[in-house]
């Protein structure tokens, strides 16, 4: 009788001790399932060291928007807020290298010899100046300083060293014949914001950052240059949840 008992107990401490196991793994299936993280249709997720300068994220959801006609810096502003997004940049070589083949390819299937596609990014406070002195000195002067971007989710180091070897310049509009020291006038106006120039027969050129005027779509001293013509923008947005 007593061996009985004694085989009872331990059936029952063993079906508990089961039950527990299979509770837990449950919990933990259901909590994997609410953790599930995906990028809406048409973006593409890239996952990146959290960190103070990237405020904590641990992926974010890049896509490459391509059009037939160029755009203005507000107006991909504009499109990307329309569906959740902010205009966004690269923050990895395997991100600008994702960007650069979107792109590439478009350009290539619409016979584009080169153009160029909007980037988060905008020129600091204290360096949008018209004062020279001031722009050849610190923090103006160095290109990893004078521009910032916009959206605090993607840390810039990276990006800043895709510079084009003479970029950013400051570009004054309008162009004048005189010396360069007549420069700049009262009406000058320059290139604060960022885009990336995509030419894919040219390697030297192909996926580097330029400074441009951000309320133009084409910049205003040569409408024919075809290499400032913004075709494009890439969005930048969390992702979503997903339980399946």
């Amino acid at each position: 009788m007593k061996r009985w008992i004694v085989f009872a107990a331990l059936c029952f401490c063993i079906l508990n001790v089961k039950a527990f196991v299979i509770d837990n793994d449950e919990s933990c299936e259901s909590e994997e399932k609410q953790q599930k993280m995906k990028c809406p249709k048409h973006y593409k997720g890239y996952y990146r060291q959290p960190t103070a300068t990237n405020n904590q994220t641990k992926m974010w959801c890049l896509r490459v928007v391509m059009v037939n006609v160029s755009v203005s810096e507000q107006a991909a502003q504009q499109a990307c807020n329309a569906e959740g997004a902010v205009l966004s940049t690269f923050a990895s070589y395997d991100e600008q290298k994702h960007i650069v083949r979107h792109a590439s390819k478009y350009f290539r299937y619409n016979n584009i010899t080169q153009g160029s596609i909007w980037l988060d990014g905008v020129r600091i406070e204290q360096c949008r100046t018209l004062n020279v002195t001031q722009q050849i000195a610190a923090p103006c002067n160095d290109k990893t300083k004078v521009f910032d971007i916009t959206d605090p989710r993607t840390d810039p180091k990276y990006a800043w060293t895709q510079w084009y070897r003479t970029a950013p310049s400051w570009a004054y509009w309008p162009i004048r014949t005189e010396e360069y020291s007549t420069y700049p006038t009262v009406d000058s106006i320059t290139a604060d914001c960022v885009q990336m120039w995509i030419y894919p027969g040219n390697d030297d050129r192909n996926g580097q950052l330029h400074a441009i005027h951000c309320d133009m779509a084409v910049p205003p001293y040569d409408f024919e240059k075809a290499l400032f013509t913004n075709y494009g923008y890439v969005c930048g947005r969390p992702p979503v949840l997903s339980f399946y």
